[in-house]
């Protein structure tokens, strides 16, 4: 459930008040802490957390990206552990083990998210911290033409998926073909509370992406992403806690 109280004062890990940025919350206290950076293999998230003092994970599907993981962590001279496999599937992961999991924009490639949340928390220690972030709705669900001079034609009555879907077989990796276009599914916001509600994670706080003010608004081509994202945010992060 959504708790009011899911922010405790005498936990210095919980949530700052009045909704401070996510990072403010997820990148404290990681002195060797165990960080799983979920579907978020290319080198960036595993090099800030094991910069903080984190024991990184890497688990991502494509094997380009795991090895971009290896060689930043060569590069600035920390070790890092990378696992290939299925977001959906983490039975090679140790149960209860993570105090963090770290998940990007990535589960866009998944038509059910429940999939994705049973197995952060089985992954999860109790009390464990799930950071997501994830395409936003209402984004997708505009026309992107359709800018008027005033406002955008919301022209989807729901978030449209294109693209070939990933599908799973036993290993994971049925129709995957390295630089292929996969299909995209753009979860509502009650999907993604609700899944992670019902696997026990209770919401800690959710946020949706706010562009800063540069360039000018009225120097920003209209129809373009940019543009678009100043109107409506293009993107909504949630962070919640496995029960302890």
């Amino acid at each position: 459930m959504v708790r009011s109280n899911a922010w405790d004062p005498s936990d210095p890990e919980g949530l700052p008040p009045n909704g401070e940025p996510v990072a403010e919350l997820t990148m404290h206290g990681l002195q060797e802490k165990e960080v799983l950076c979920l579907a978020g293999g290319g080198g960036h998230q595993s090099a800030v957390y094991s910069l903080l003092g984190a024991k990184v994970t890497v688990f991502d599907l494509t094997p380009e990206q795991l090895d971009k993981d290896q060689m930043v962590a060569r590069h600035y001279g920390y070790e890092v552990t990378t696992i290939q496999g299925d977001m959906r599937d983490l039975s090679a992961l140790p149960r209860a083990h993570f105090d963090r999991v770290v998940q990007p924009i990535s589960s866009l490639y998944v038509p059910d998210m429940c999939e994705v949340y049973r197995e952060v928390a089985t992954v999860l220690k109790p009390g464990g911290m799930y950071s997501s972030k994830y395409t936003y709705a209402p984004f997708k669900m505009a026309e992107r033409k359709g800018w008027d001079g005033e406002a955008y034609v919301v022209r989807f009555s729901q978030p449209n998926v294109s693209g070939r879907v990933l599908e799973r077989a036993s290993d994971g990796l049925s129709n995957f073909t390295e630089g292929q276009f996969l299909g995209e599914f753009n979860h509502l916001p009650s999907d993604i509370i609700n899944g992670q509600i019902a696997e026990g994670l209770a919401i800690m706080g959710i946020w949706e992406n706010h562009p800063g003010e540069e360039p000018p608004f009225s120097e920003l081509r209209p129809g373009s992403g940019e543009h678009e994202s100043r109107i409506i945010p293009n993107g909504l992060s949630v962070v919640s806690r496995l029960a302890a």
